[in-house]
């Protein structure tokens, strides 16, 4: 029987010569001078994700530094937060927008033309080379060393590639120039975004980002900083490796609860536990 090595030697493995070379990349980039780069974050929720993303909130503020930061919410209209959910989230981003929004998860043609609606109004209100960020609700932060990264890129999509093997910019979190937002949507003033969506037989957001950026040929940087749940189970908890090797965990799983369990063990402070459980709780 003949066996395929593939198959057996571990994707990590596999992908070691990338992600070294990645290291000698990041510091490299990390050594350019930057402008002062701001970046506002897009996230697009419901009230039934209100908990999740008050807690992917909570771990931005704690990691936050100094870094420029914005927040609009795009909340699904026909499922907005409460009062005294939106209220809760401005205790921890205070000049956080929750905008009425139509439902966009990121599936089909309708949803990916709302979230470029998103973030076109969101580079309307940035400077060229600020960024505008795609964050989902179910990732939370534990290191700030891709805002830096980003920052100094000046790359027009910046994205983790390594758990689709770096065939696209992995949805969840990644990061748009706002210049670049800007010509794309000036060349789909030109041309119709839904023919070419059918014509590339591209149906979720994700992969729309990557292939819009180069079809209007445009720097994408595919990179390692986003941790998914196989790979926190394997680690077993954050170490200073895991920190240094990725900022974030998604928790790209149908238990998102598994989320608030693993910002409890790894993240929050005893002093805080009391008041983050309390504020996942209102309705």
């Amino acid at each position: 029987m003949k066996i395929n090595v593939n198959n057996i030697i571990p994707i990590r493995v596999k992908q070691l010569p990338r992600y070294l070379w990645e290291i000698v990349i990041r510091f490299i980039t990390l050594k350019k001078n930057s402008n002062s780069v701001s970046f506002t974050l897009c996230h697009f929720t419901c009230h039934s994700y209100y908990k999740y993303l008050y807690c992917s909130l909570h771990s931005l503020q704690k990691i936050r530094g100094g870094i420029s930061i914005r927040v609009l919410i795009f909340c699904d209209a026909n499922e907005m937060f409460s009062q005294e959910q939106c209220e809760a989230i401005r205790t921890v981003f205070p000049d956080s927008k929750v905008i009425p929004w139509t439902k966009s998860q990121g599936w089909g043609s309708e949803q990916i033309a709302s979230i470029w609606k998103a973030y076109s109004l969101a580079a309307s209100e940035s400077r060229e080379n600020d960024y505008v960020v795609r964050v989902d609700s179910d990732v939370f932060f534990f290191s700030n060393w891709i805002f830096q990264m980003v920052a100094c890129s000046g790359k027009d999509l910046v994205g983790d590639g390594h758990y689709v093997n770096f065939k696209y910019c992995q949805g969840g979190f990644y990061f748009l120039r706002a210049g670049a937002i800007n010509k794309i949507k000036r060349y789909f003033e030109e041309n119709s975004m839904d023919e070419f969506l059918k014509k590339t037989k591209i149906n979720v957001e994700d992969i729309a980002a990557y292939q819009f950026i180069k079809q209007t040929r445009q720097k994408c940087w595919l990179t390692f900083f986003m941790m998914f749940p196989d790979e926190y189970r394997i680690a077993g908890k954050l170490s200073t490796y895991q920190r240094f090797k990725f900022c974030c965990l998604h928790f790209v799983m149908k238990n998102k609860n598994k989320m608030l369990e693993a910002y409890l063990l790894e993240i929050i402070n005893p002093s805080e536990r009391d008041m983050f459980l309390k504020a996942l709780e209102i309705q």
